[in-house]
């Protein structure tokens, strides 16, 4: 070979062998607006990291000051979704509390191990000797009866102290003495369990000077006890501020120079500081309180969140009103500046290594602040061109997700909370479709959807339902929900009622006959448990099916096997385009039928239903994915004539075939909207016949959960797995 020719051909291997070397993995990338759910325990670690907690989404993970975040779980040893607390060691671990014990892990995200087997770990603190680790625990997530135990080798081992915390205590946070590490304060207060009248909350704080085995009640004892935080004062190191909401919800701020025996009064009154503190190691003198939009602790007709500042030990105070900027609710003021679920003392999270680095979590959000807590930004979302991509912090319940069939850019996801959304670009950015009369107390800042379906050649076209709070929805849903139309993909609705009940409490199954006439589509729903059809576009509705205990849910038009809806209680078919008057029940084997629980709702008894959740169909193959003990993923070759079960699956709840490849996807989850990891939760199984030889589709989820799961008409697979969200594999 002619060496000029070697040499350019060497140049352009060379020029291309990075891509040829790395070629792409694909994964589950998710594909949300962000933040949606409860946060709580943010912290610092010593590299710089930030962490937080979520209650169905597992630890959340950020390497680079919020721009990007990580979803931690099972996949790194973490197998439990609900955090109740977090600490950081400064050997470069993390603690994690959860409703399921104790975990420790690298702060990178990995490595992570359970120590503690029992119990709900609501609150943890590292001592002045790191080695000397405490964690308050409750014996279950709606229990009192609060117990101390410790760790004396940074977290390895764990033994209980024998405290003698009062039993009807909530902790909410864990305080360590500044040199002494048998010193530790136990606050209590409103945690998100167990469900108290606020009459009965305990806010206290209790002391212990030999390592937790026995507390005194120390806290000034004036009301109701905010916080306790120790000055950080090196010529002083017992120092201590306490804030107090009084008779009235009066404010109060109290300063101790001797570890909380005694206590002087330093402010007081409706404009005195009250919230959480914030000391600077730095500079002794100066104190922060964050006050929070906390209507049990403020004064009456008082509104909004604050931030006293005092740089001469409270002496004086300087009062500032904080507001958040950057998130997608727009509406952040109002909405989320409060504290966690998990209570006051699992809501602001900062390191005293980085005094100016503030964390806050809250209901949906979390926040940051770079200048001490003077000023927040959202840090769960970016502003794309008037549209919200999330950073990868999505604690979140996805119901359903549909890509347009007209338009492959075009995608419509359903959360409960979060609402209904819609991307332009495939996933990459998201707008909100929640208009303001259609989600009750949402008010258009959120709400519940459940359904959707795209016209399949229109793409302006959408049908879909939106409602507002959904809690008991069984007995009934609190508010209506709505059946809408949109000639603009959402942009505006119109609201469809002919024919349909009211009010609507149930409404689900949305599909549409792709082979009806354009201008006339036959389109379906599951209105109140019972399947509604319109042959007008949307514009009329008659019930078509009236099933025996109102529980269908969802319908399928398939091409070559009829019109299917299921239910808890039996399967229906119609194999004339589901008219009036032409549905049959299918007959299906014992082994697949036994212990489906008739009236019973897949979303509402999510912890005792068992039964059909999902059906796909191509040629003369059905699949139906049955969630039970003993049961899985069940297939017809005979459209529907007899069954056999392909793949065994307690938590089978999704079935979905590559329309053109005949490829079939089985997605399990034992999470739904209050997560619950099992370890027989399988994610996304695959198998190229639906028959056999499945295998494992995981990569890039921090849980196997895999709730819904759709492959589009263009062969791009999506997935709703709780707590990640809508994720895309690509």
């Amino acid at each position: 070979m002619n060496h000029r020719v070697m040499i350019a051909l060497m140049a352009v291997l060379f020029l291309f062998a990075p891509s040829l070397g790395h070629a792409q993995t694909l994964t589950w990338k998710p594909g949300n607006p962000g933040g949606g759910g409860a946060f709580n325990s943010p912290v610092v670690t010593a590299e710089g990291y930030w962490a937080t907690g979520s209650d169905l989404g597992g630890l959340y993970l950020s390497t680079n000051a919020g721009a990007s975040w990580t979803a931690v779980g099972s996949a790194q040893g973490l197998t439990v979704t609900h955090i109740a607390s977090l600490a950081a060691h400064p050997s470069g671990k993390l603690l994690v509390g959860t409703d399921g014990g104790l975990f420790v892990g690298n702060s990178n995200g990995t490595g992570f191990s359970r120590k503690y087997a029992t119990g709900y770990i609501a609150a943890i603190a590292v001592s002045a000797n790191p080695n000397i680790v405490y964690a308050a625990v409750h014996p279950q997530w709606d229990a009192l009866q609060p117990y101390i135990i410790r760790s004396t080798d940074a977290g390895q081992t764990w033994s209980a102290t024998g405290s003698n915390l009062p039993a009807g205590l909530r902790i909410t946070g864990l305080r360590t003495h500044p040199v002494d590490p048998d010193g530790v304060w136990a606050i209590s207060g409103r945690g998100r369990f167990p469900d108290r009248p606020e009459s009965q909350v305990i806010y206290q704080a209790h002391f212990s000077t030999d390592g937790g085995q026995t507390f005194t009640r120390l806290d000034p004892q004036q009301g109701k006890l905010v916080d306790i935080a120790y000055g950080q004062d090196p010529q002083n190191l017992n120092l201590m501020y306490a804030t107090v909401v009084a008779t009235g919800n009066a404010p109060q701020v109290y300063k101790s120079l001797e570890t909380g025996y005694s206590w002087t009064l330093l402010a007081s009154g409706a404009q005195a500081p009250s919230g959480i503190i914030l000391a600077d190691p730095s500079n002794s003198s100066r104190v922060r309180i964050v006050g929070l939009d906390d209507q049990a602790l403020r004064p009456a007709g008082t509104y909004g969140s604050f931030l006293w500042e005092s740089s001469n030990s409270g002496a004086t105070w300087v009062k500032r009103t904080l507001s958040v900027t950057g998130g997608w609710s727009q509406a952040d003021e109002d909405w989320g500046m409060g504290f966690s679920y998990q209570g006051l003392g699992q809501t602001l999270g900062y390191n005293p290594s980085f005094p100016n680095t503030v964390l806050w979590t809250n209901n949906q959000f979390l926040y940051a602040s770079s200048d001490g807590a003077k000023n927040w930004s959202d840090s769960v979302s970016t502003a794309v061109t008037g549209k919200w991509r999330s950073r990868g912090i999505d604690n979140v319940v996805p119901i359903v997700v549909e890509q347009s069939a007209a338009d492959a850019n075009l995608v419509y996801a359903g959360y409960m909370d979060l609402g209904l959304w819609r991307s332009d670009d495939g996933g990459s950015s998201w707008t909100s479709l929640d208009a303001a009369p259609y989600t009750g107390g949402w008010a258009g800042k959120g709400g519940n959807s459940l359904s959707v379906t795209a016209d399949p050649s229109r793409p302006d076209v959408v049908w879909a339902q939106l409602g507002g709070n959904m809690e008991n929805c069984g007995t009934p849903c609190a508010e209506p929900l709505y059946l809408l139309k949109s000639t603009n993909r959402g942009a505006t609705w119109q609201q469809l009622t002919q024919g349909l009940p009211s009010p609507i409490r149930r409404l689900e199954g949305l599909t549409v006959a792709p082979d009806s006439t354009v201008t006339s589509r036959w389109v379906y729903a599951a209105v109140n448990g019972d399947v509604y059809l319109s042959e007008d576009d949307g514009a009329s509705w008659q019930m078509v099916l009236n099933c025996p205990n109102d529980d269908c849910f969802r319908i399928y038009y398939t091409a070559t096997n009829g019109v299917f809806a299921l239910s808890a209680g039996a399967i229906y078919r119609s194999w004339q385009g589901g008219s009036v008057n032409t549905w049959s029940q299918l007959t299906l084997p014992a082994a697949m039928t036994s212990g489906w629980t008739a009236g019973q709702h897949w979303l509402h008894d999510v912890w005792t239903y068992s039964g059909p959740m999902d059906l796909a169909s191509r040629d003369n193959n059905i699949w139906i994915a049955v969630k039970g003990s003993g049961k899985g993923l069940y297939r017809s070759a005979d459209y529907g004539q007899s069954w056999a079960r392909v793949q065994a699956d307690d938590w089978a709840s999704t079935v979905t075939v590559h329309p053109g490849t005949g490829r079939v996807y089985l997605g399990s989850s034992s999470a739904v909207h209050a997560g619950g990891y099992a370890s027989t939760s399988l994610g996304v199984l695959t198998s190229a016949n639906g028959i056999s030889a499945w295998t494992a589709q995981n990569q890039g989820l921090a849980y196997p959960f895999a709730l819904f799961a759709r492959v589009a008409a263009n062969g791009a697979l999506w997935l709703a797995s709780p707590g990640q969200g809508v994720m895309k594999w690509r």
